[in-house]
């Protein structure tokens, strides 16, 4: 049974600039209308019910799905679909109440695609969200992305493209001024991020995708945005995790220690660092230790 405190809507609740569908309850953008109406993803539970694509994940709250969509040959891609079956005690609660609900994770995922592209920083493009309220407190919603075509995650791209960093400067190449130019660009997106008050809270090499549409120019997207916050205050902590979890992910052999420090220098945007910055890196240090410890090393 649907929540009547929660009525069927017509306007975008993420204010992503979507179109609704028919049932009021899953929003597009209309550039994915053909593909989602062939696929037959025309509303909330044809969505939701869907699972004609390859399931990637099952945990107790969230599914994740890539979907090859119904497009003529020549125009074919793909989507990932994330499907959120939510009830906690406080939306349990809440639904006893009478209190409205907290906003599901589907709207809160398209609110921050639309946020970050504002901006400045790009991210993966929303095609789709979706959203159910019930009496009980359960929260369902979707969201669905369109697949990112010749991008590549940050750590594989690192790995494919990239040979051992040399332990001597006598021993670089060109590649490696292309590596160089690669560090520079993403510090400067992660610097940008934060800038902006936002923190990702799973910023891995996983969540960047990375592609070289010609040698040393790299376009940049960061995706899953689900968690992602905007902070105004107490933010160090934070900030420090971000770029403790990017560090720690970074495949070892593949950026030297200099390399680091010049990540470090960009995102602070200094040309040397000062007694603050090098506090902030002893920071993010030792929280990249404490996760080698927990985590093991990437490789």
């Amino acid at each position: 049974m649907i929540s009547s405190r929660h009525p069927t809507a017509t306007t975008d609740p993420a204010a992503a600039g979507l179109q609704p569908a028919g049932d009021g309850r899953m929003w597009y953008d209309r550039r994915f209308r053909p593909s989602l109406w062939r696929s037959g993803l025309t509303g909330f539970d044809a969505v939701m019910g869907s699972a004609s694509g390859r399931c990637l994940r099952v945990l107790k709250d969230r599914e994740n799905w890539h979907l090859k969509l119904s497009d003529p040959p020549q125009q074919a891609h793909g989507a990932y679909l994330k499907k959120h079956h939510v009830r906690t005690w406080r939306s349990r609660l809440g639904a006893m109440l009478g209190i409205r609900q907290a906003e599901t994770a589907g709207r809160i995922e398209a609110q921050n695609v639309r946020a970050l592209k504002a901006a400045g920083i790009e991210v993966m493009d929303l095609m789709a969200y979706g959203e159910r309220i019930h009496a009980d407190g359960l929260l369902e919603s979707f969201v669905l992305t369109e697949e990112l075509q010749q991008f590549e995650p940050l750590e594989q791209f690192l790995r494919g493209q990239f040979g051992p960093s040399p332990s001597h400067l006598c021993m670089r190449h060109d590649r490696d001024r292309d590596r160089d130019r690669l560090i520079r660009r993403l510090a400067r997106i992660v610097r940008r991020f934060h800038a902006a008050g936002y923190n990702h809270r799973d910023l891995y090499c996983c969540h960047f995708f990375i592609k070289e549409p010609v040698p040393g120019e790299f376009q940049i997207k960061l995706i899953d945005l689900q968690r992602v916050q905007l902070r105004r205050r107490f933010r160090r902590r934070w900030l420090v995790k971000d770029l403790a979890q990017l560090a720690w992910s970074v495949p070892r052999n593949r950026v030297r220690c200099t390399q680091r420090l010049a990540f470090m220098r960009h995102y602070l945007g200094v040309p040397k660092l000062r007694p603050a910055d090098k506090r902030l890196i002893r920071k993010v240090l030792a929280k990249q230790r404490l996760m080698q410890r927990k985590l093991g090393v990437a490789e």
